[in-house]
């Protein structure tokens, strides 16, 4: 149930090449995550970088850097990075306590008997490498929803296979949810997915929310994707405040990534569901003011900041 283990180097899948290459970036402030017992300065002071120089390491050099904190009194240690602007910040996640039990939460729900179908699987994979083709081309897919609740993309060759997953989704609601929340099923990430096709998105997350804590990081970062994307189709309130409960512990995650999407998530629930005031209030003002306290992102602790003046006393 640990978010990481031994020395995860990770660096690439937040610098895209592209951009790294083209842009002059200086050093920004080290974000660092989930230390109790030890300072800032002690892991700072394992890394060559100071704020305000120019970025003349390359992606490499950087990496080998997280081996050096394996030096510090901790369990486990991940690194990556994030760009801000022309910043670019090193971040280090940290694990201090090996029997340390974060709130990652394994699903319980029964075995699952269907399957996702094979052409749906194939559709899925080759939409994805579409996507990061025309990121990589500077753009962006220009994703939409209909009023049915289905993703479609304003690129020709993803609203083609939109177009073929929204078909084999028809009607697989309940089948892909039952294989998402089976941990065990070897096609639940590719479930998860196929929900963007399936229409009714309020009652995918109302069902899935919980696996925002899964141990497994893949299924968290789709399940953030699904919240994210069809955030807006929560009429619900009794929904709304689940997943702002759900959302408060992702909060607590030593993971950038997990918290940075449950910031943004909280603050668009937040904007649309107001009666959530006191929900917040109760569960999320200690990891936000945490958050708030400790990052030098702008847009994690400036917006956990921003959250907590939002929500009040």
């Amino acid at each position: 149930m640990r978010l990481v283990s031994g020395v995860v180097l990770s660096l690439l899948t937040l610098l895209p090449t592209l951009a790294f290459a083209q842009r002059q970036l200086v050093w920004g402030e080290t974000e660092i995550i989930g230390i109790k017992r030890l300072t800032r300065e002690q892991v700072t002071s394992q890394l060559p970088i100071k704020p305000g120089e120019a970025v003349t390491q390359n992606e490499k050099e950087m990496l080998k850097w997280c081996e050096k904190l394996k030096k510090l009194p901790i369990a486990a240690v991940s690194c990556n990075g994030a760009m801000v602007g022309s910043r670019l910040h090193y971040v280090v996640e940290i694990l201090e306590d090996a029997s340390a039990d974060p709130v990652l939460q394994p699903s319980t729900a029964p075995r699952a008997a269907a399957r996702v179908p094979p052409e749906a699987r194939q559709l899925i994979a080759q939409r994805e490498y579409r996507v990061q083709e025309v990121l990589a081309d500077g753009y962006m897919p220009g994703e939409r929803i209909t009023p049915s609740g289905i993703v479609v993309a304003e690129d020709p060759e993803l609203r083609t296979f939109d177009a073929q997953l929204r078909d084999l989704a028809n009607g697989q609601q309940d089948r892909m949810i039952a294989i998402a929340l089976d941990a065990r099923h070897p096609e639940r990430k590719d479930a998860i997915a196929m929900l963007s096709w399936t229409g009714r998105p309020e009652a995918s997350i109302a069902a899935l929310h919980g696996r925002l804590l899964d141990p497994d990081n893949e299924v968290r970062n789709l399940t953030g994707r699904l919240v994210l994307t069809f955030i807006e189709w929560i009429k619900d309130p009794a929904v709304a405040d689940a997943l702002a409960g759900t959302l408060a512990q992702v909060l607590t995650l030593p993971s950038h990534t997990d918290r940075t999407k449950a910031l943004a998530a909280l603050g668009q629930l937040y904007a649309l569901h107001p009666e959530i005031r006191g929900t917040l209030q109760r569960v999320a003002r200690e990891p936000l003011t945490e958050i708030a306290r400790t990052s030098v992102l702008p847009n994690v602790g400036g917006d956990a900041r921003g959250l907590l003046t939002a929500i009040g006393d």
